[in-house]
């Protein structure tokens, strides 16, 4: 019976030990130090498409085509125009009525020259991210632009006025693209497209506060206003006038824009900004491009930035391995504490009972009562007498005649 009860025991904890046995083991790999993995872009493409296609539905078409006419919001009604008909959605004839009329009223040739002029004047009063790469930045992409902001950070510096380091980095960057080639891994126009988005960006008031922060962290680049003038005449290059190392750092964050840029364009990549909080943002942001190119930005606008970032990662197989088993031993340690407390309370519950069943039973009749069996006592036996051997007697020997 012993026997019986020790092996029952020991199969109830017999899953509940090989469990932790094989968490002992996955945790000896250390599955949570790395958990996620970077998918790849076909898999992130995949995955934004199937996002994509949960949110655009012809509920989500009409009302952000609803909000984006009564704004007369022109830049948000082609977006969104752009998406339902990417996922099968078109609208209604009034609805499209209402947008074929703003589409004409922001887009004649007044309209399209007095907002050009707009943009030409004060970027940050343009009134349609088109206009921005059309009309807005035509002197910033060229190193005018960068020399110009070089210009204002010295007179600032004369007049002992405050310095606009980043922009001063900035503008250091698009002129020293060349030199910065190798140090941030993309081309030059690559790194002069991001110094020149964050320009613009700063200056449309699209970056975030945690993005400026990590700006100003990285653009202590050591400016020397003297040699402006020399850098102007050509007769010095950049690393005369700024620290060419601190300048390779920002120039590996405008590559990461710039790499945005071309895969969607300059204007969405400035209006993205607003989504990047620091340098990391920068490269998933860039990934993210890889995987959407020109839907990037109404893909931030759909799902979010978290959503959106998440789809560039998974869980390895280990992380989920390790969760599994911790999921499994848990489960199995609150079944088995459960059936030790659910024995113990029921053995409490049936004491009482067992006490009133064997008091509910009166005691048997005297009559009835088994009698005690008589003994007898054992009789003393004799001890058998020794045996004795019977005496034979021998032979005498008697002479012969012949004796």
């Amino acid at each position: 019976m012993r026997l019986w009860r020790l092996l029952d025991r020991l199969l109830a904890v017999l899953p509940l030990g090989l469990t932790a046995l094989a968490l002992a083991l996955l945790l000896s790999q250390n599955p949570f130090a790395a958990p996620y993995l970077e998918r790849g872009t076909e898999a992130v493409a995949l995955e934004l498409r199937a996002a994509l296609a949960r949110e655009v539905t012809p509920d989500w078409y009409v009302a952000g085509m609803d909000r984006a006419l009564l704004a007369e919001d022109l830049d948000a009604m082609r977006m969104i125009a752009a998406t339902g008909a990417r996922h099968g959605i078109a609208p209604s004839p009034a609805l499209l009525g209402r947008m074929q009329a703003l589409e004409a009223r922001e887009t004649g040739a007044l309209a399209a020259a007095r907002d050009c002029a707009v943009c030409a004047a004060d970027i940050t009063a343009c009134p349609r991210v088109a206009l921005l790469a059309m009309c807005g930045v035509t002197v910033e992409m060229t190193p005018l632009g960068d020399l110009n902001a070089l210009r204002r950070a010295g007179q600032a510096a004369i007049a002992g006025e405050e310095i606009d380091r980043i922009e001063v980095a900035l503008a250091g960057v698009g002129l020293g693209a060349t030199g910065l080639v190798l140090a941030s891994g993309g081309t030059s126009a690559t790194v002069k497209v991001g110094a020149t988005a964050l320009r613009l960006a700063r200056r449309m008031g699209k970056v975030s506060e945690g993005f400026a922060a990590e700006l100003r962290r990285l653009s202590d680049v050591g400016f020397r206003p003297d040699r402006l003038d020399d850098l102007a005449l050509g007769r010095v290059g950049i690393d005369e006038v700024a620290d060419a190392a601190k300048l390779a750092r920002v120039g590996e964050l405008a590559s990461d824009l710039g790499h945005v840029a071309a895969k969607t364009s300059l204007t969405d990549a400035v209006l993205m900004l607003e989504h990047v909080d620091d340098a990391a943002d920068a490269r998933r942001l860039a990934r993210l491009s890889d995987a959407a190119g020109p839907e990037t930005r109404a893909t931030l606008d759909i799902l979010g930035k978290g959503r959106a970032f998440r789809a560039l990662v998974r869980l390895s197989d280990l992380a989920i391995g390790a969760a599994a088993l911790v999921w499994l031993l848990a489960g199995q340690l609150l079944i088995l504490v459960g059936e030790r407390i659910g024995r113990l309370l029921l053995a409490l519950l049936r004491a009482p009972l067992r006490a009133q069943a064997r008091a509910a039973v009166p005691p048997a009749p005297a009559s009835l009562r088994a009698e005690p069996p008589l003994t007898r006592p054992q009789p003393r036996l004799r001890p058998d007498p020794p045996l004795r051997r019977p005496v034979v007697p021998h032979p005498v020997l008697s002479q012969t005649a012949a004796e």
